[in-house]
């Protein structure tokens, strides 16, 4: 049956849209990709994308090299959002020229799955250490690996339990108090900055914040943090960081991880 209604189309935007739309199995979905001419291969990236059974195994049957990448890349977040981190991990190394943002979105979405939120950060602790213990193992990821993943998770941890508060990291062991400062002094700054990066906030409030004293920041961005002054030195160095123009993608975003080039141990 989609042979044939394949054969009676002449629009290859018709094949795409039927064979992206969802509800045809993947075989059949798959099939109406090759009635797409020359996105044929971008078709099937998009088909695989949207189907929860996807492999890579399916994705190596795409020829484009940057398609299978994207393929491989779509299937990867999705087991990370799971939470099965090994076989993220092994999709990312199959993502090719996406790796890098592979492998950074798959513990990006573990974290962030792995909050609950609506409380206090610091109560979530344990959550964090046995997160950062398994994503701190990576070997491409340039300078303190275990550092950089403590500060994406106590971000993503206070954002969903606002307001970050100092005074939190006082009921913590001693071992871990400095990890909770380091951590909240540093979400002061990020938080600022991404919030100046917002598309929803308009040029004169951007404006305004970008001019103006602290109480304008906190004004724009209220209970982010609990006001006091390293807090506070903080989010105006966010907002420096967010008012000032970008030289590049990780211009400006210290807390943008830097990955090394992905080699192949040599045995002996």
């Amino acid at each position: 049956m989609l042979a044939l209604w394949i054969g009676c189309q002449v629009s290859e935007a018709d094949a795409w849209q039927r064979a992206t739309q969802g509800g045809l199995p993947l075989a059949a979905a798959l099939e109406a990709c090759d009635a797409t001419g020359a996105r044929a291969e971008a078709c099937a990236a998009e088909v695989l994308r949207g189907q929860r059974g996807a492999t890579t195994a399916d994705c190596a049957g795409i020829k484009s090299a940057t398609w299978r990448a994207e393929c491989s890349f779509a299937v990867a977040e999705r087991h990370a959002r799971a939470h099965r981190r090994a076989e993220a991990l092994a999709a990312c190394g199959q993502a090719g020229r996406y790796y890098h943002e592979c492998v950074y979105h798959a513990w990006t979405y573990d974290i962030q799955g792995s909050i609950k939120g609506g409380g206090r950060a610091a109560a979530e602790i344990e959550t964090g250490r046995a997160l950062v213990a398994y994503w701190g193992q990576l070997q491409t990821v340039g300078g303190d690996a275990t550092r950089q993943i403590w500060l994406d998770w106590w971000f993503f941890a206070l954002n969903r339990n606002q307001p970050a508060d100092l005074a939190d990291c006082d009921g913590l062991a001693e071992a871990d108090q400095a990890l909770c400062r380091d951590g909240t002094l540093a979400f002061a700054e990020r938080a600022v900055a991404t919030a100046l990066g917002e598309a929803g906030l308009t040029a004169r409030r951007k404006s305004r914040v970008c001019r103006g004293a602290i109480e304008d920041v906190e004004a724009q961005f209220p209970n982010l943090y609990r006001a006091e002054d390293a807090m506070r030195e903080r989010a105006l160095a966010g907002r420096i960081r967010g008012c000032t123009p970008s030289a590049g993608p990780t211009s400006g975003r210290p807390w943008n991880p830097i990955f090394l080039e992905h080699r192949r141990w040599l045995a002996g």
